[in-house]
């Protein structure tokens, strides 16, 4: 099959989102399919070109006879207000849209939001090129927007609810990457007729061989990290909190990332005057799981919010494939870690909590082993890409 996808982030960028297509990419290939990837100049999430990269309106990348990535411009920033956020979105859907136009000669076309504003590349082409396309659904916005920033009766929200119709109107089918989000797509009237298919974040044979080969064990002194985005939606303020009632335990806290709050919250812990928390940028993967493997546990947060409840996100398969325990809030992904018995599941955004379920692993050593070696046999059997991904494509044809 020939596969066209288009996702604003993309490998050499860091994330959840480059990540889940980066791998899946890699599987396309290796699975016999031939892909054509439109995605930003390298950028993300420093609001800077990466090494190597000049934001160019277009850089074709021929890596294979089956495989051209094309780099589409942005507007590289911070994201650090909403101005800022909306000329990155709205640049890259603009100059991707221009650029989509030019690919011909495939058979799918996957589009992956958020941004809501990717969608609207799949609009136009619609409309003006008559191609179907998928939508993968990553994040529920402007939902997860309302929530967290601006409320329901902004202005941002309606006009984001606007763009979401459309785009969902538009669409062939959804791939969604936890089954909770079906509810929401069955009552919305634009989507709930389409056909809605899953796509798990999971973990790649390739990584899995990675995680094996590495034989970096459980440091001595106890420790307890987060990777991941440092924003709105996790609630990482309750880590800080957490960490000061635990300040006289030999427990160290390590966060590794970057978003808009991290500067915020390296000002809290300088505030608490606190010794026990340390904060890195973010790293390669093959980087992150040595920083795992040496932890005893790992957090995994969310802010309060029902929307939340459904969120199942992929740095709990990192840490499960791992083998490391999980501490999450209750919601689909406390069902899993409850299901897998891999981990302890709480309230979201109680530090006191959160400090509890670490001092049961700290009080509870041969736990962290046990459930560590729960998670990691869950993720073999159950979350394996290679399998997800070759199960979401014979669905897609079967709709076809």
């Amino acid at each position: 099959m020939n596969i066209f996808l288009i996702t604003q982030y993309f490998p050499p960028e860091i994330g959840a989102s480059a990540s889940r297509w980066g791998d899946y990419t890699d599987i396309m290939l290796s699975q016999g399919h031939k892909v054509t990837v439109l995605c930003e100049m390298p950028n993300y999430p420093y609001g800077k070109m990466f090494p190597g990269y000049n934001n160019k309106w277009i850089a074709r990348e021929v890596v294979s006879e089956n495989y051209t990535i094309i780099r589409s411009a942005t507007i590289a920033n911070d994201r650090s207000t909403s101005i800022k956020k909306l000329l990155h979105y709205i640049y890259f859907a603009f100059s991707a849209t221009i650029n989509a136009f030019k690919v011909k000669n495939y058979d799918l076309l996957i589009i992956s939001s958020p941004p809501l504003f990717v969608g609207l590349v799949g609009v136009l082409m619609h409309k003006f090129k008559k191609k179907e396309y998928w939508l993968d659904v990553r994040d529920l916005w402007p939902e997860s927007i309302a929530s967290l920033v601006s409320g329901k009766k902004s202005y941002y929200y309606r006009i984001g609810k606007k763009i979401e119709s459309l785009v969902y109107e538009n669409a062939k089918g959804i791939i969604m990457p936890v089954p909770g989000f079906k509810k929401y797509f069955n009552k919305h009237p634009e989507s709930k007729e389409k056909p809605k298919i899953e796509l798990k974040n999971g973990i790649s044979n390739k990584l899995f061989k990675e995680i094996d080969r590495s034989n970096i064990s459980i440091e001595k002194r106890f420790i307890v990290i987060y990777s991941g985005n440092f924003g709105l939606a996790q609630g990482l303020n309750s880590i800080i909190n957490s960490a000061e009632i635990l300040k006289d335990y030999p427990i160290d806290f390590v966060m590794i990332g970057a978003g808009v709050k991290k500067d915020e919250l390296i000002h809290l812990v300088n505030k608490k005057e606190l010794d026990n928390i340390s904060f890195y940028d973010p790293v390669e993967r093959n980087e992150l799981i040595k920083w795992i493997k040496k932890a005893s546990v790992c957090l995994v947060p969310l802010k309060k919010d029902k929307l939340f409840k459904h969120a199942l996100p992929s740095k709990m398969f990192e840490y499960m494939a791992c083998s490391r325990p999980v501490i999450c809030n209750d919601g689909e992904a406390g069902d899993l870690i409850k299901n897998s018995q891999s981990g302890r599941v709480i309230s979201p955004e109680q530090p006191i909590l959160i400090s509890e379920a670490i001092l049961y692993y700290y009080n509870n050593r041969e736990k962290i082993k046990s459930h560590g070696l729960n998670g990691y046999a869950f993720i073999k059997k159950n979350m394996i890409k290679e399998n997800l991904l070759r199960k979401l494509l014979i669905e897609i044809e079967n709709v076809s």
